[in-house]
């Protein structure tokens, strides 16, 4: 499978420019993020994939699925994404928009992942261990995989702290295997 981010990178880059530009990075932040949400959906994949549909066919059909909640700066994506054939980038592209509003904002976007959903004192001394560590303004979410057995793993950026079994597991075999 190709790696779509350094394709979606200056895509990403220039919609955050121009948001930058109009004073509306949040709003265009959102927008990717229904978009993007949006493009994974198997009935949106087959519009776009269909090949009887010319590139302005597919987006007039895109801009009015989403015309009430997007502008004009999302609607010209659409249109570049789709003469260019790329519209399997929009999700890359809401994901390191993302990334580079969060650094223009100076926050960090942490993402925990826990076998079970902890209890609220858990959830919130865990918030506040990180939050002391990277800001009040870190953006934390949380996600359930069963398939880590135990503990939890946090995603900062590009670097991840592993405290899960299934990674502890996974480091012991690797140690017995040298």
């Amino acid at each position: 499978m190709i790696e779509l981010t350094p394709l979606a990178r200056p895509y990403a880059k220039a919609v955050f420019d121009t948001a930058i530009e109009l004073g509306k990075s949040d709003q265009v932040l959102n927008e990717l993020k229904i978009m993007a949400r949006a493009s994974q959906e198997k009935g949106l994949i087959k519009t776009i994939e269909n090949p009887a549909l010319s590139k302005e066919e597919v987006v007039k059909i895109l801009i009015s699925v989403f015309d009430e909640s997007i502008t004009e700066t999302s609607k010209k994506l659409l249109s570049i994404l789709s003469e260019n054939n790329r519209l399997n980038l929009i999700k890359p592209i809401y994901t390191m928009y993302k990334g580079l509003l969060e650094n223009h904002k100076n926050q960090k976007s942490v993402q925990v992942t826990v076998a079970v959903d902890p209890g609220l004192d858990t959830k919130e001394m865990i918030k506040s261990k990180i939050q002391s560590t990277y800001g009040k303004d870190a953006i934390i979410t949380f996600s359930k995989d069963p398939e880590i057995m135990g503990g939890l793993s946090i995603k900062i950026g590009d670097e991840t702290l592993d405290l899960s079994i299934k990674g502890k597991i996974s480091k012991l075999v690797n140690q017995l295997n040298f």
